[in-house]
């Protein structure tokens, strides 16, 4: 039973995480605050904010596969998925502290410009004034940038399930 419950758990949020990766506004629907989809839709209009709630998609799509793979590799009995969900975890570390590294960089300079507290006041702003009429809602440079971080996230789950079979054949 706890494994289908693996399977379930693994399934939602790798699907979620993935379609996040691909449309961060999705982060939008599950804000209970009224009115933050217009910060949210400022912050995604920005690239940088934009490209940070990717790698959280990428991060929490990561997170799902590693306990997809877990838990069918457990109903099965197949090491190579676990094997798989081994090299997830290491791949989700490894970008998981790239990404605090260079948020830590970021936040160094946000604290010498003296903005590091400035997303209260464009959260404030952003409810305040409400959700942005753009069109179209997705620009073709988001789609270039949801394309390239599909691509760049299919080949690193080729790379692990590569070095999986290489160990496990090892």
């Amino acid at each position: 039973m706890g494994g289908l419950i693996g399977v379930a758990t693994g399934v939602l949020l790798s699907v979620f995480g993935f379609l996040v990766m691909r449309n961060p506004m999705m982060l939008a629907y599950l804000s209970f605050s009224p009115g933050s989809k217009g910060y949210y839709q400022r912050m995604i209009l920005d690239t940088s904010g934009r490209n940070q709630l990717r790698v959280l998609g990428v991060l929490v799509s990561l997170f799902g596969s590693s306990i997809l793979t877990a838990s069918i590799g457990s109903l099965t009995e197949v090491r190579l998925l676990g094997a798989i969900s081994e090299g997830l975890w290491v791949l989700m570390g490894c970008i998981f502290f790239a990404a605090w590294g260079i948020g830590l960089i970021l936040a160094v300079r946000q604290l010498f410009k003296g903005q590091l507290f400035d997303w209260l006041r464009m959260w404030k702003a952003g409810v305040q004034r409400g959700p942005i009429d753009v069109f179209p809602p997705i620009t073709p440079k988001m789609q270039r940038e949801a394309g390239l971080f599909t691509i760049v996230f299919v080949g690193l789950l080729c790379v692990v399930v590569l070095v999986a079979m290489i160990r496990l054949l090892a």
